[in-house]
């Protein structure tokens, strides 16, 4: 099954990470914009990546921060 790509959503997102200057965590994003983990996730990889980048912190790189380029 091939996902309809949601522009307000990706939108939404952008308007959170815009908010955020210094990064933020997924679930923070999630929080915020009303959106599963999943969707946020999912969008940051497959239609954001380009706008994005992507801070690992923490022992192992368990977590992940992102930023607007």
């Amino acid at each position: 099954m091939v996902r309809k790509i949601n522009e307000n959503k990706i939108q939404t997102i952008l308007n959170c990470l815009k908010k955020h200057t210094e990064g933020t965590y997924v679930s923070e994003i999630s929080r915020e914009t009303g959106l599963s983990k999943s969707t946020v996730s999912y969008l940051l990889a497959k239609h954001l990546s380009d706008k994005t980048k992507e801070i690992k912190s923490g022992k192992g790189g368990l977590f992940k921060i992102f930023i607007l380029k």
